[in-house]
């Protein structure tokens, strides 16, 4: 079990009329994050037949990954900085045809969140738009990138 903590550089164009980091930024350092987890290399594992350095997004070939839902909470203003933020990341529910990406976006260490949130995917087959079935190497690839993260309040 693993999350992955990622960290993204604000610009100068992430600044909104107030002054901090416009809430819909927020949810672009969150697919920034998607991308760079399900592109991690995962360690290998004889049990589950996952071969060292393969990634989710790899062993998926042509199939697409889309989100099917989205929420976000907002925990603290987040001011443009030189210094990075970081977004921690990790697989929260494997299911028989979605899994669940959470994010926290904090400081390096986790003193100060910023927010939170989810995106629910589903695997979609690139020819006939509709959804498909994890298979079980899929759902051994996802559970690599699992974690049990306490929610914020449960610190």
């Amino acid at each position: 079990m693993t999350s992955v903590t990622i960290p993204i550089q604000m610009r100068f164009s992430d600044m909104d009329a107030y002054g901090h980091i416009n809430n819909v930024i927020m949810v672009r350092f969150f697919e920034d994050a998607r991308v760079r987890l399900t592109s991690s290399p995962i360690k290998a594992d004889a049990d589950h037949g996952i071969p060292e350095d393969t990634t989710f997004r790899e062993s998926i070939g042509d199939t697409r990954t889309v989100v099917v839902h989205q929420n976000i909470d907002y925990k603290e203003q987040l001011f443009y900085r030189h210094e990075p933020v970081y977004v921690r990341t990790w697989i929260s529910r494997v299911g028989g045809s979605s899994f669940t990406i959470s994010y926290r976006l904090q400081e390096e260490d986790g003193s100060t969140v910023y927010a939170e949130g989810e995106s629910v995917m589903v695997l979609m087959d690139p020819e006939t738009g509709k959804s498909q079935k994890l298979s079980d190497d899929h759902k051994a690839l996802l559970d690599a990138l699992a974690d049990e993260v306490k929610e914020l309040d449960e610190r």
